[in-house]
């Protein structure tokens, strides 16, 4: 199940990395917390290469990509992009409209957060036993 929870931009200013480098990101914000991605990995989990690492956005004098809490991934099907946190949150964006975001053709996209599946208990249903 689906529920929205933020939504994904191309960022504006170029981010410093670790080393002090500057690099072009996507801003992530879920819940009023901020995190970032590179756009080279973004690409590359895009086209099903490799998960792209995604860190914590911070200001200090701009934005300062921080440390890695979590990666991104193609879906299985390949219609969606998986951000999934060290904490165990699951994230997805369509794939369209990231491509749309990194081709700068829309401002944002919408992200949603995963739920995770109840049981029957949790619904209200009682198993049926034979």
């Amino acid at each position: 199940m689906l529920q929205r929870a933020g939504y994904l931009q191309s960022s504006r200013y170029a981010a410093a990395d670790e080393e002090g480098r500057p690099c072009r990101i996507v801003e992530i914000t879920l819940a009023g917390r901020r995190f970032g991605v590179r756009v080279g990995e973004l690409r590359q989990a895009l086209d099903g290469r490799r998960p792209a690492r995604v860190g914590v956005l911070r200001d200090n004098r701009g934005p300062v990509l921080g440390d890695m809490v979590g990666r991104a991934e193609r879906s299985r099907s390949g219609k969606a992009v998986v951000f999934e946190l060290v904490t165990g949150e699951r994230y997805t964006v369509p794939a369209a409209a990231l491509r749309a975001v990194l081709a700068r053709t829309a401002a944002f996209a919408p992200v949603a957060a995963i739920l995770p599946r109840a049981g029957p208990a949790a619904r209200g249903q009682v198993p049926v036993a034979g």
